[in-house]
């Protein structure tokens, strides 16, 4: 072997060597692993608590600080975890996840955060399916944005039996002077139907029930169902309160105030008055008058927290809704 080939062969076990120690090179850093960021829970039945430990490990040859453990949901909750992990050590976040409001398929998400350079977020899950021996779907009966006092509305909610004992429902009742239920059959000891019904006249804004009843199947004897009628008022005024900051004003500063109508007619407003002094008011007309759109221009100088009793009015052309009276005032004291 001549000089230049022995050359060649030592410089090439040299860069082997280097690559070779490189590869086996700790990371000069903390560094999270966890052995495994998804735990499948499989099939349990609804009301049971899920526990789980997530073990992790510092691949780092600095030291590991978890800074916070967020789950996603309040179903969600985390034990005391291990917030300080020494090299080539590992540690555990004991998480529960109640199971009392779900049904189906269920995924539950919990954000970790650490002094890992790289990976200074970490996401983990929590997946499975809940199981029912009776399902009843949906468990709340809603009405959303209903425009009239004396139109009734129904809900329909379906009861399933997912064993062999034939189903019975008994002591169907009512909570609330706002709805009925009616029970039905749909298969006999397997499905049935409960509809739920608004009775006029509802009142503006919530009108709130619950339905109750009892089966005859052990793990599933007792169930309620939340039944919630809004309706809308013809005239409303959003929002309905106007927040400034503390202090005094350094330079103007706009606030925005709108009076909607779900009539069918135009709405005219009269009388618009603000107790505040040299607040200018502009208002532009929008949907073929049914919308008024303010604009409220606070001068530099106000001092807001010697606002007392401060508020704007205003009159419509709705015989039920005519009068309206707005709060101003610091966020301070109008939101206490």
């Amino acid at each position: 072997m001549n000089i230049l080939s022995k050359f060649a062969a030592c410089f090439f076990l040299v860069g082997l060597t280097l690559a070779k120690a490189q590869d086996n090179q700790v990371e000069a850093f903390p560094v999270i692993e966890f052995e495994t960021p998804v735990y499948q829970f499989g099939t349990v039945q609804q009301g049971e608590e899920i526990r789980y430990d997530f073990k992790f490990f510092n691949r780092g040859n600095q030291v590991l600080k978890i800074k916070s453990v967020r789950p996603g949901c309040g179903c969600t909750t985390a034990g005391e975890f291990s917030k300080s992990i020494e090299p080539g050590r590992s540690g555990i976040i004991p998480i529960k996840l109640s199971t009392t409001r779900f049904k189906g398929p269920l995924s539950k998400s919990v954000t970790v955060t650490s002094n890992d350079p790289k990976h200074p977020t970490s996401f983990l899950q929590i997946k499975g399916k809940v199981w029912m021996p009776v399902v009843v779907d949906p468990q709340v009966a809603a009405f959303p944005a209903l425009k009239s006092l004396t139109g009734e509305k129904t809900s329909i909610i379906k009861v399933t039996n997912q064993v062999e004992t034939p189903l019975q429902i008994k002591n169907l009742r009512v909570e609330g002077e706002r709805f009925k239920a009616v029970l039905k059959t749909i298969t006999e000891g397997k499905e049935y139907q409960i509809e739920i019904t608004t009775i006029p006249p509802l009142i503006y804004g919530s009108n709130r029930g619950t339905i109750r009843f009892e089966t005859n199947i052990p793990d599933a004897r007792n169930h309620q169902i939340s039944a919630t009628a809004y309706v809308m008022a013809p005239v409303q005024v959003v929002p309905n309160r106007i927040l400034l900051k503390e202090g005094v004003l350094a330079k103007p500063m706009k606030k925005y105030l709108t009076v909607l109508s779900y009539q069918d007619t135009p709405l005219e407003l009269s009388d618009v008055k603000m107790s505040v002094e040299g607040v200018k008011i502009d208002t532009n007309i929008l949907n073929n008058g049914k919308h008024h759109r303010m604009t409220l221009t606070f001068p530099a100088g106000l001092n807001v927290d010697e606002l007392k009793d401060a508020k704007l009015t205003l009159k419509t052309n709705h015989e039920e809704f005519s009068d309206f009276e707005v709060p101003v005032g610091s966020y301070r004291k109008l939101k206490k």
